[in-house]
């Protein structure tokens, strides 16, 4: 077989599989034989290159524009379905194809039919307009807004124009744009002896059928405020404005924008899209249609309800999530971990799977259909089409695709838990004043003494005046919470505190529906507020005063509990950037993400999924990070920053922070304040009056008092010479206290020095000064020193540790201090002989080290350092529940503080 012969053979095998697939083309290549071969000369090339390319020359009349545009669309469907058909074209290029078909469609009905008016009209004639007024934006709705439009879509179009007047002395701009509306509807919709080219349907626009055809940008915004129902909102998401002037067209998405897209996580939108589907499923039901892939279970429109609900929430906020395409919508769930990735490409497949299928149903006989057909030949055609050998093994991949998406569905769209039924009273709320009748009967479930407090909490809560005042949709979500939050709580807690804790924040979100909306549509989110508000008081209050931070609790728990602090430092900066200067905006924009990062990661500890020394890691790099932030901020107010240009956030040359204490060992807990040394780089002179004043200014933003708090309480006292030495000192001034004033406890205090913030250059110099003292430093007489500076502080402390009253677990005989001395010690008396005890790793990999190298017994190391663990343990969640120190009983922690004892009197010949 010749070449030629092997290519004709291909050819043929092509276009068989082109009528096997569909009967229209069939017709179309019949009535029009000529078109074989340019659909031969066009098929190697994308379709979208065809249709762009595709002439649509300029009619005299409206006639010759009509038949110009039917056989336009002959021609592209030929293209699309050959290309597609054959497995030349994927998804993706199919309905491109035909999207940009509609917008060439569109655009040039209207350029000819526009040009026709205005001569009508007596107005100048120009393409594109010349007057913006006499400029009708065609706006795209569903798919084609989307650009994801079906081979045999109808297309839902809106039309608007600039604002109402007088267009001239007889007539008005709305009845110009009104005829030619109707006139472009005419040429795209109306069939004739060739057909149509697409059906329009105008029912999305204000007031639906019932309204005009053509609306005003003022009457828009009039109708978003004052008339629009839920469920435009879910139309308007995917609104594209197809013609138009670019300034207009920037007018309309002003006004679109923040009617589709809350400023706020707006979970309040999943029970008006449930309310939606259940009347869409429900006329499906009605009309028989269950084997409808678009609005049958399972269907194509579940996929888009389940991508778009989650852009109708977030998308004010996550504004990469305001794109119309439903595809790239849901890729984004997964890269911003909002939905799981093996769910999302379980709907991604179920997407590409049904929106084929739907075109090659379609493509049968050019009909607009999502039915799956009944008879057994179409059966057949629609399963090879599918590249499925017979229907039985097509309907099973089928099947596998609608439950896939019926499980993603259900499982956001599903009934939400705890409603309450029709003949169930809750609690009784109509009158300001009025008492319930009986308690509601999950007050059993607490303790017996505390249910009186209770009821007589929810009797004054319920018959309020504030409870009063809320709207009936309102007060019934509230209901339904005070109802669930009720076993909640006992399950974990039954006396009144984790109770009161939730209640508060009801209370305190009672007039906000998206938070009401969230906590009932996520009982996983109330079940986390419930576990937290049980363990630290102090999240529950930040909760209550930050509601917003509620959606931080509907995603499921990343695997990795730490945060991003690079993305958290982009994210800071920005904001900061945007505050233009304005120190005190940049004084709450510190304090908030500190705060809001404490929350995270007190919701990870809580949820025990981070360890003691990993919280105390994270809590280190966020106040690295924010010494960084606000060390640039500070400088640039007194214009010392190294930064090249305003988005630069290079922090001052030669000017760094020194972390000392739990700071400098990463062993921060969740209110520790910070010990600072303010180091320099002396080699330009005059540094250290420049950097005395960015050291003030910078104690300034960390210490300031706002509405806030302040960001960190700091202590400045371990400089040089304590409190009476300078501010500020050079790299040279600091190694030469150190090697000849500075003091043993200043020594200790040096082991858990290290750079923080600032110039990083001047990190390895003070790495190698640090080294270089704790080295050399004077070992005589080091354990009666670092016995006497102990007594000393125990002194100051007055501990009471020998009466029978709690103690102070830092202050403590066999308490936290003492393991911080022990390790000090090891630490001063040993890197000369063993330089690994100069690396900041902490105490206890510290203390572990110590046991490998025969200092310390190991099984007495390995009990030290657990207690330190423990104690650290026990702090933390001291100060989650707002307790200023950490007090124990006499019988708690005892084995812990007899093993520190125990490590003492070993290295010390003192017994604890």
């Amino acid at each position: 077989m010749s070449q030629s012969e092997i290519d004709t053979h291909h050819i043929d095998s092509q276009f068989a599989s082109l009528f096997r697939g569909s009967r229209y083309c069939e017709r179309i290549l019949a009535k029009h034989p000529q078109w074989r071969d340019w659909l031969i000369g066009v098929a190697a090339q994308s379709a979208v290159k065809t249709v762009a390319e595709l002439p649509l020359p300029p009619a005299d009349d409206g006639p010759t524009l009509d038949r110009t545009l039917r056989l336009a669309r002959q021609q592209v469907m030929l293209a699309i379905l050959f290309r597609d058909l054959n497995q030349l074209a994927d998804l993706d290029e199919v309905v491109t194809a035909i999207s940009l078909f509609a917008d060439r469609v569109i655009q040039c009905a209207l350029a000819f039919h526009r040009a026709a008016l205005c001569t009508q009209f007596n107005l100048p004639v120009a393409d594109p307009p010349t007057n913006r007024m006499s400029d009708l934006m065609v706006i795209g709705m569903g798919k084609l807004g989307g650009n994801e439009l079906n081979v045999s879509s109808d297309i839902d179009l809106i039309f608007v124009h600039a604002e109402d007047g007088e267009a001239n002395a007889d007539k008005s701009w709305h009845e110009f744009h009104t005829q030619l509306g109707q006139r472009v509807m005419r040429s795209i919709d109306q069939i004739d002896d060739h057909g149509f080219v697409f059906r329009v349907d105008m029912r999305l626009r204000p007031f639906g059928a019932s309204g005009p055809l053509v609306t005003s940008l003022a009457s828009l915004a009039d109708y978003f405020v004052k008339h629009a129902r839920p469920w435009e909102r879910y139309a308007w998401l995917k609104a594209r404005a197809v013609t138009g002037d670019a300034g207009n067209i920037d007018a309309l998405d002003a006004l679109v924008r923040p009617f589709v897209f809350r400023r706020y996580h707006d979970y309040a939108a999943i029970d008006e899209m449930r309310s939606l589907h259940a009347q869409i499923r429900a006329e499906a039901t009605k009309r028989g249609k269950q084997d409808d892939i678009k609005v049958g279970a399972g269907g194509i429109r579940e996929i888009e309800f389940v991508a778009q609900i989650h852009q109708l929430i977030r998308g004010g906020r996550e504004t990469a999530l305001q794109t119309r395409s439903t595809r790239a919508a849901l890729d984004l769930l997964a890269s911003l971990q909002i939905l799981p990735p093996p769910q999302v490409d379980a709907l991604q497949s179920a997407y590409r799977f049904l929106r084929n299928l739907e075109h090659r149903l379609q493509y049968l006989d050019d009909a607009q259909t999502q039915m799956l057909p009944g008879n057994n030949d179409d059966r057949q055609r629609i399963a090879e089409s599918m590249l499925f050998a017979d229907w039985a093994a097509f309907d099973t991949a089928l099947a596998a695709h609608r439950q896939a998406v019926t499980h993603a569905f259900e499982s956001l769209f599903g009934d939400s838990s705890g409603a309450l039924s029709k003949n169930e009273t809750l609690i009784t709320t109509g009158v300001s004043g009025q008492k319930r009748s009986e308690s509601p009967a999950d007050i059993a479930l607490f303790t017996l003494d505390e249910q009186p407090e209770i009821s007589r909490r929810l009797d004054a809560w319920v018959t309020g005046s504030r409870m009063a005042s809320l709207s009936p949709k309102l007060r019934e979500r509230l209901e339904r919470l005070i109802k669930l939050s009720m076993p909640a709580c006992a399950a974990v807690d039954q006396s009144q505190h984790t109770l009161f804790r939730v209640w508060s924040l009801l209370e305190a979100i009672d007039k906000r529906e998206t938070y009401l909306a969230l906590l009932i549509e996520y009982p996983g989110a109330l079940t986390r507020v419930v576990r937290i508000a049980n363990k630290s008081a102090w999240a529950a209050e930040f909760l209550r005063r930050h509601p917003v931070l509620l959606h931080e609790l509907v995603q499921p728990a990343p695997a990795q509990a730490g945060l991003d602090w690079v993305a958290q430092r982009a994210t800071l900066q920005a904001a900061c950037d945007a505050a233009n200067d304005d120190v005190e905006r940049q004084y709450e924009l510190l304090r908030h993400a500190k705060q809001v990062a404490t929350l995270k990661l007190n919701i990870a500890d809580i949820e025990g999924r981070m360890s003691v020394m990993t919280l105390s890691d994270e809590l280190s790099a966020l106040a690295d990070m924010l010494l960084d932030v606000t060390l640039v901020l500070a400088s640039r107010a007194l214009a010392l920053s190294g930064a090249k240009d305003a988005t630069d956030w290079s922090p001052p040359t030669g000017f760094s922070i020194i972390g000392y204490g739990k700071l400098g060992s990463k062993e921060l807990g969740y209110a520790s304040d910070l010990d600072l040394v303010f180091l320099y780089d002396d080699a330009t002179e005059g540094n250290g009056e420049r950097f005395a004043k960015l050291a003030q200014r910078l104690s300034s933003w960390l210490n300031t008092m706002t509405a806030g708090g302040v960001l960190y309480e700091t202590d400045l006292r371990l400089r040089p010479d304590g409190a009476a030495g300078l501010l500020v000192s050079s790299l040279t001034a600091f190694c030469q206290y150190q090697k000849t004033r500075a003091w043993t406890w200043e020594h200790q205090a040096l082991t858990r020095a290290r750079w923080c913030a600032g110039d990083a250059a001047l990190a390895a110099p003070f790495d190698a000064i640090r080294e270089d003292v704790l080295i050399h430093s004077d070992n005589s007489n080091l354990k009666s020193k670092i016995v006497e500076m102990r007594d000393k502080m125990r002194a100051e402390k007055k501990d009471r540790s020998n009466v029978p009253l709690p103690v102070n677990l830092k202050h403590t005989r066999g308490g936290i201090v003492d393991v911080e001395f022990i390790v000090q010690y090891l630490i001063l008396a040993y890197s000369r002989e063993h330089p690994e005890f100069l690396k900041n790793l902490g105490n206890f990999a510290l203390l572990t080290r110590a046991a490998a190298l025969g200092i310390i017994d190991e099984d007495l190391a390995a009990k030290v350092g657990k207690a330190y663990l423990a104690y650290r343990e026990r702090q933390h969640r001291a100060r989650t529940n707002n307790e200023a120190e950490t007090w124990v009983g006499l019988d708690e922690l005892t084995d812990e503080r007899q093993a520190v004892s125990a490590a003492w009197s070993g290295l010390f010949g003192i017994d604890r």
